[in-house]
């Protein structure tokens, strides 16, 4: 998940290289932190193992450490708060149209963005947009979130895409992806909240030819980009090219577009694994004064019940703390920059890839506990989809 480098707070972290234990393959991330007066701390992290998103876990699977000493969960008052209220997110899908493409593939285009496109703002506003060989990427539609949305017969989104007039005949992949990128951060800033998780997911079905941007100008963009980027090739001609580094979290393969469907599909799991691997963990502190040495530890469990156990480590200041502490409080966060991670094969019905798929089946957000004094999350009631500006090649 992509972050935000906003810092408050008087919590110190300890080096991120050395904070992380990994026991059994279970790996605790720290993605934002957060203490205040009376006592309150908070944990907002990544929760994977074997490189997979670890969903569904409860209170009881968090222990806390402070000082070296075990704390009771009940006294601590151990809470999984609601990720929402702290989390800007928002997905950004550039889809090539710099190809001719026939009847039969153009509507098998449509029929596998549609689904794919529902599925994203299950869990958060999605942007389309269509580049070619212009330096720009084209905005086609704007998707609110919509946790109940479904397809949409009066959604003329996929008519517009598909009625794309190509303004440049060649293919600016390279530009379209910074430029999107630039639009996604613009879109997460003004959400307006401390935590920024970013997806961009880009459809190719040319590699770049224009080259406005060299390629090791958009390979260091990306690896210095907070967002995750996801990619989809289709055809043998993009397929074959060497595009693999923009999918820095995930890549997929599609034969031609007659087969995007299944691939898509994988796509919406990693980034659904992206996202439901994040809990925020709450709790009131005992501590009173001084430096206080923070553990939280993750057991996991599998089928045959073995457990696993993974941890991330801290320290903080707990001058000023008393009583009165109520876990639910709105965390003030201080956002740790996460590790990057190399590029996985999520799906192929093309040719086979070096790196092992990635299988991440559709997960359910994991249950949260919030208590009645906490400010509840803002309705996503949907709202009209949006039209596109003119002059972009539509009319």
């Amino acid at each position: 998940m992509s972050t935000a480098l906003k810092w408050s707070g008087a919590f110190l972290l300890c080096a991120l290289s050395g904070c992380n234990l990994v026991t059994s393959g279970v790996q605790v991330e720290p993605v934002a932190v957060s203490t205040q007066k009376p006592g309150n701390v908070a944990l907002y992290v990544a929760v994977s193992q074997n490189d997979r998103g670890i969903v569904g876990l409860q209170k009881e699977d968090f222990k806390v450490y402070e000082n070296g000493i075990a704390l009771d969960n009940e006294d601590i008052k151990l809470s999984l708060l609601s990720t929402n209220d702290s989390t800007s997110r928002h997905a950004t899908l550039l889809v090539d149209m710099s190809k001719t493409l026939k009847p039969d593939e153009r509507k098998s285009l449509a029929n596998a963005l549609r689904p794919f496109i529902v599925r994203l703002r299950q869990r958060e506003a999605v942007s389309l947009y269509a580049f070619d060989g212009a330096e720009k990427a084209h905005l086609v539609q704007e998707y609110s979130r919509d946790a109940r949305a479904e397809p949409d017969e009066k959604d003329t989104s996929m008519d517009r895409l598909l009625g794309f007039s190509r303004k440049d005949s060649s293919t600016s992949l390279y530009s379209a992806v910074i430029d999107g990128a630039e639009k996604l951060s613009a879109s997460l800033a003004a959400g307006g909240r401390p935590i920024e998780n970013g997806t961009l997911i880009v459809v190719a079905l040319n590699p770049d030819s224009a080259g406005r941007v060299e390629e090791n100008k958009l390979r260091d963009f990306i690896a210095d980009s907070p967002h995750h980027f996801f990619l989809m090739t289709v055809g043998p001609t993009a397929s074959a090219a060497n595009l693999s580094f923009i999918g820095k979290n995930g890549e997929s393969r599609a034969g031609s577009a007659m087969t995007m469907s299944a691939p898509l599909n994988d796509v919406a799991n990693a980034v659904d694994d992206d996202i439901f691997r994040n809990y925020l963990v709450a709790y009131c502190s005992p501590g009173r004064a001084g430096a206080r040495d923070l553990r939280l530890e993750v057991t996991t469990r599998d089928a045959q019940g073995k457990q696993s156990i993974g941890s991330y480590s801290t320290t903080f200041d707990a001058d000023g703390f008393g009583p009165g502490c109520d876990p639910a409080a709105a965390p003030r966060f201080v956002v740790a920059k996460r590790k990057e991670t190399p590029t996985k094969a999520i799906a192929s019905n093309n040719k086979p890839v070096g790196n092992k798929p990635r299988a991440v089946s559709a997960a359910k957000e994991p249950s949260e506990k919030v208590s009645s004094t906490a400010t509840p999350p803002s309705p996503s009631a949907p709202a009209p989809i949006a039209e596109p500006p003119s002059g972009l090649g539509y009319e």
